[in-house]
């Protein structure tokens, strides 16, 4: 179980935000590095989003600060999948040597 959810969940997860994200961070056959980062790091990063509630102001400051929101979410998010991907390849291969020995 703990296999499950330490490392095939979040491989499983990359794999399928790569196939489906393609679609969206590829532009002119070329990569769009702000989408990817999007792509990538909306879905990791969402519970690390600063959550600055505008209070008073007009509208169009309230949707700036959320747009700085989600921005600043997912580029946080961005770099917690690479570190997420990077402990899930690792313990994968831990435990399949220790499955060997």
């Amino acid at each position: 179980m703990k296999l499950l959810k330490t490392s095939i969940i979040p491989i499983a997860v990359v794999l399928i935000l790569a196939y489906l994200g393609k679609y969206i961070y590829i532009v002119d056959d070329r990569v769009d590095w702000l989408r990817l980062c999007l792509v990538f790091g909306i879905p990791f990063g969402v519970p690390y989003m600063l959550f600055l509630i505008p209070i008073g102001g007009n509208p169009t400051c309230s949707i700036t600060i959320m747009v700085i929101n989600v921005l600043i979410g997912a580029l946080f998010g961005c770099i917690i999948a690479v570190f997420a991907l990077i402990r899930a390849v690792f313990f994968l291969f831990g435990w399949i040597i220790n499955r060997r020995a």
